[in-house]
């Protein structure tokens, strides 16, 4: 294939900056709300624990677009109404309260014991009839201040991909669904981060069972979720560069590939593989595209 050359310098590119760069990596996108987009109660108190972890994937899973939960009484006590067919979401209260009771011996004594209690809470995106939900203008109607890149365009679109855009604060591929959710464009600072984060799903997209197949990990830390992760961020760069985005892989890019690899074993092989990996993704996604659109071919065929 006439990119591969492209793609195996790309890839030791990458790799270079790997060994050269740190592991602090950001977001290329804005937060959308004051919070950073984490849940809340109506009330403005953060929820911890489990609780955020649970209703901040609530959010993503769901599209919404505000981060403000309540229960249902609490929600009317606003004068809002929750739409008809809404379905709640449990949320876990948990705290030490103090009683009294008698010991072995007879004596009153006072002794701290566990409450436990589990509640059914609305996202304000499903209810009416509530204004506050915190949300800042910016992040109402934010502002594309970059501008789109044809070919990278032309890829995405004709690759076949299901994809969802949502003004929210995650970007992420849905095995189960097969489906990419992306933040809003304007949510991106600038066009690379855009389409490195785009070119980063898609190439999730590629290891589904009916395209390469790969085996996604299932947790945090595990030695698949890794190799995976780092499989996306080299066809990111591989596809970027294709797609004349960037003229060279960018450093977070790189950043980001150096925190996943530090705790896997037998590292220069891993690296190499997941290489190889990425370059048969990246072709699956150009060849897909092209098939749809000859005008790709052109494009990457003009210098």
């Amino acid at each position: 294939m006439a990119q591969s050359n492209i793609l195996n310098e790309i890839a030791n590119k990458v790799i270079k900056l790997m060994e050269n760069e740190g592991i602090n990596w950001s977001k290329p996108w804005k937060t959308t709300t004051k919070n950073n987009g984490q849940p809340i109660s109506i009330y403005k108190q953060d929820y911890k624990g489990i609780n955020r972890w649970h209703l901040g994937m609530t959010m993503a899973v769901m599209g919404y677009n505000s981060p403000v939960f309540a229960t249902f009484n609490k929600w009317k006590e606003v004068g809002a109404k929750i739409k008809k067919g809404e379905k709640s979401h449990e949320v876990i209260f948990f705290k030490k309260i103090k009683i009294t009771e008698k010991n072995e011996q007879g004596d009153q004594e006072e002794k701290m014991i566990p409450l436990l209690k589990t509640f059914r809470v609305f996202n304000a995106d499903q209810v009416e009839g509530w204004e506050g939900n915190w949300l800042t203008d910016d992040a109402k109607q934010p502002t594309q201040n970059w501008d789109d890149v044809e070919l990278a365009d032309l890829i995405i679109n004709s690759s076949g991909a299901k994809i969802e855009h949502r003004n929210q604060d995650q970007a992420f591929y849905m095995p189960s669904t097969d489906k990419i959710v992306m933040p809003e464009r304007s949510q991106f600072k600038d066009d690379s981060g855009y389409y490195g984060t785009m070119f980063h799903e898609l190439v999730h997209w590629t290891g589904h069972t009916s395209r390469l197949d790969r085996k996604f990990g299932t947790r945090f830390g595990n030695d698949n979720y890794a190799k995976e992760e780092l499989v996306a961020e080299l066809g990111a760069a591989m596809l970027s560069g294709i797609a004349k985005v960037d003229a060279e892989p960018r450093a977070d890019h790189a950043k980001y590939l150096n925190g996943w690899i530090k705790g896997l074993k037998e590292q220069p092989k891993m690296i190499m593989a997941a290489a190889s990996n990425a370059e048969k993704a990246a072709e699956l996604i150009i060849k897909q595209s092209s098939d749809t659109n000859d005008l790709i071919k052109t494009l990457i065929a003009a210098e």
